[in-house]
């Protein structure tokens, strides 16, 4: 599968990451970045390439850790040839693709992706970024590695909470590109919570195909792409006030966006129930303690919103989305009313 846009080409490989590796980076000056986490399971699989280590969750995506990095790599030697591979969930892709884009003023990178949130999403589409003060991306660039890398197997070492949370972008792409892709996932709800890899490599295949489709269209988020921040505007909010996993935040926010959809008169009921009660049965929805006080002015700071106007998601039907213009006091007024 590939990539395609005005400026760019990446290309995704589903297989043996380390075998795929051998292949795509052959002969290089190729530099790893990847957490803790990833050394302890996979390390004795890394090809012998120097590797740069940091820690693991959102604490880390800020940009002392970018200042880090690119200490380390000037300490290696790293020049404008270099290749950076990520090895690694969300987190390490976002941010070894900002500081590939950085140092030196921009080097190749790749991806090997082990969570299934970064399989389905975070490391396709060309977002790089880090956060401050809690505020999510709020420093980023959009580009594009040179390939990325899906291997199922990894999918085996990936907690319980982990995998569910990746699910929740997996959902997305189905409610908002494709109803019969929700189907898939309303109907093997068993075998996709049991882990039937050949089932997920199918689902994350579409998924990946779904979210290229968008980005080819518009790389930069001028108008198609931001269908993709459905359930992000709330969600972004309540992982950032909770520290909430972001696949049970997005899920948290996209439920808020059905229920205004359908307030609006653009979904049914039935469809609303549905979309409810899957994500529900995927454990999307564990009753997140939402306090509007602690979100209200994160919500305020989202990158979508543009003076006192923000494009707010909205379904219309399952497997179709639509972009609606809110003034800022009207769509706030409607999420605290549906939050509390």
């Amino acid at each position: 599968m590939e990539l395609k846009c005005k400026n760019c080409g990446t290309r995704v490989f589903m297989g043996n990451a380390w075998e795929l590796i051998h292949e795509l980076v052959p002969g290089r000056e190729a530099i790893i970045i990847t957490d803790i986490n990833i050394v302890d399971l996979y390390g004795d699989h890394f090809p012998d390439y120097p590797v740069i280590t940091i820690g693991t969750g959102e604490a880390v995506k800020e940009l002392e850790t970018v200042q880090t990095i690119i200490k380390h790599l000037l300490a290696i030697g790293a020049d404008r040839s270099s290749f950076l591979l990520g090895i690694g969930g969300g987190i390490v892709c976002d941010i070894t693709g900002f500081v590939a884009s950085i140092y030196m003023r921009g080097v190749n990178f790749g991806f090997v992706s082990s969570s299934l949130l970064s399989q389905v999403d975070a490391s396709i589409g060309g977002k790089n970024g880090v956060n401050i003060h809690g505020i999510k991306n709020i420093i980023g660039c959009f580009n594009h590695p040179s390939f990325v890398i899906c291997d199922t197997n990894m999918l085996r070492t990936l907690p319980d909470e982990e995998f569910i949370s990746g699910l929740g972008e997996l959902v997305k792409h189905a409610l908002i590109l494709d109803g019969n892709l929700f189907e898939s996932i309303e109907y093997n709800i068993k075998p996709i919570l049991a882990r039937d890899y050949d089932l997920l490599g199918e689902l994350i295949s579409k998924s990946i195909a779904l979210k290229a489709s968008v980005v080819e269209k518009d790389e930069k988020e001028d108008g198609e792409r931001r269908l993709l921040n459905f359930g992000h505007t709330l969600g972004h909010a309540i992982e950032a006030a909770t520290g909430s996993r972001h696949g049970l935040s997005v899920a948290a926010g996209m439920m808020v966006a059905v229920e205004i959809s359908y307030d609006e008169g653009l979904i049914s009921k039935e469809e609303k129930e549905r979309i409810s009660n899957t994500l529900k049965v995927l454990g999307l929805l564990p009753g997140i303690q939402i306090n509007w006080q602690n979100i209200g002015d994160k919500i305020l700071a989202d990158k979508k919103k543009q003076g006192n106007m923000i494009n707010f998601i909205l379904l219309n039907g399952i497997g179709r989305a639509i972009q609606k213009e809110y003034q800022l006091p009207d769509i706030m007024d409607k999420l605290k009313d549906k939050t509390g």
